[in-house]
């Protein structure tokens, strides 16, 4: 069973939408003992960082988190902001993240990049996992941000995208992953991404 954490900062439908067409029994919830009897944990977002954080701490979820992905080892998706909240701080709020994988959340050069937000499709080049096997390398994925995720430790990064800069698109430490497109708009190679998460 899969609890999807709800804490009203999620695109919840949408990814309920991918667990449905997988066919995966999931749970929506942010009660302690319904996400206790569950084996996998999905944290949407599409909200800001500081919102998020600050929704996480009222309903008592950010040490819940910590303890089912860093004690009890359970396998962890974090999709967007989602998985932003994993980074120790953030540019987005000048706040503090969970601290989990550690990392800062940067803001994406707009001088660079040219038009900020990041919205749209773009290729995602990644090392080989379990979540991403029988995925083509360089597909492409949907992405909706401002702010990107740069880990402490460079080999926490297993996915990278170029938009004006190359940037960690994907990070990953044992039962963890977050992913910053949303695989719930990326068609059969989000779903793709999903049905691997559930096999693990």
């Amino acid at each position: 069973m899969i609890a999807v954490i709800d804490y009203d900062g999620g695109n919840t439908k949408s990814i309920l939408n991918v667990l449905d067409r997988c066919g995966l029994d999931y749970v929506v919830t942010h009660d302690e003992n319904k996400i206790n009897s569950c084996s996998k944990l999905i944290l949407p977002g599409v909200s800001n960082f500081s919102f998020c954080i600050e929704s996480l701490k009222k309903k008592k979820l950010d040490q819940l988190i910590k303890d089912h992905t860093l004690i009890k080892k359970k396998p962890f998706l974090g999709i967007c902001s989602g998985m932003q909240i994993l980074g120790s701080f953030s540019e987005e709020g000048n706040v503090e993240g969970l601290n989990i994988i550690p990392g800062k959340i940067k803001k994406i050069p707009v001088n660079i990049a040219k038009i900020v937000p990041h919205v749209g499709w773009n290729k995602v080049n990644f090392r080989d996992s379990l979540i991403t096997e029988g995925i083509k390398n360089n597909s492409r994925f949907y992405f909706c941000h401002s702010y990107y995720y740069e880990p402490e430790d460079p080999k926490h990064c297993f996915m990278k995208t170029h938009y004006g800069i190359e940037f960690c698109t994907g990070v990953h430490s044992q039962n963890i992953f977050g992913i910053q497109f949303h695989p719930e708009k990326s068609l059969s190679e989000g779903m793709k991404i999903i049905e691997n998460f559930s096999r693990y």
